[in-house]
């Protein structure tokens, strides 16, 4: 990583991370004409909701903790610089990542959310061998861990889904 983030930055990015993810399923899904494409990409844009939740409630505690720092992770400059970088971690190329298999291709939209998650994996496991204490590196190696199991559920999808095409 070239910037030194604070813990309470590491938090707030990988909530644009989450936010970024529900935004890119739920914009492929409108693209799809394929039903079962559309409840699966609207299926993991719900999930992305879900972790949203789980880092967000985390970052207000982190917030009770930190007040000064939190309110300095509200600034508008840092809000941006923070989501450009979520925006380069994960679905890095967008929606276009997905367009040359066709937004109707189940297992493009798997291997895309795989890929997404082994990058936030990285990032996260990269946020916990940085944090400044303990309780900060337990935080991101708790997200890591959920990240892991998320995609690890996703490749046994793209698994049971190639087995049933083939």
């Amino acid at each position: 990583m070239d910037h030194v983030f604070t813990d309470l930055e590491g938090l707030r990015i990988a909530m644009e991370m989450e936010k970024r993810g529900e935004s890119f399923y739920r914009r492929a899904a409108k693209l799809s004409r394929d039903a079962d494409t559309v409840a699966l990409l609207n299926r993991l844009a719900d999930e992305e909701r879900c972790h949203y939740a789980r880092f967000e409630s985390l970052y207000c505690a982190e917030c009770e903790t930190r007040q000064a720092e939190c309110e300095e992770a509200y600034d508008p400059e840092v809000s941006a610089y923070l989501s450009a970088i979520a925006a380069d971690i994960i679905f890095p190329g967008g929606l276009m990542s997905l367009r040359h298999e066709g937004f109707e291709n189940p297992g493009a939209v798997f291997r895309a959310a795989v890929s997404s998650e082994k990058d936030s994996i990285l990032f996260y496991n990269e946020l916990a061998r940085c944090a400044r204490d303990t309780h900060a590196r337990d935080i991101f190696m708790e997200i890591a861990r959920q990240e892991r199991e998320h995609m690890m559920r996703l490749r046994r999808q793209l698994e049971a889904f190639e087995d049933h095409v083939e």
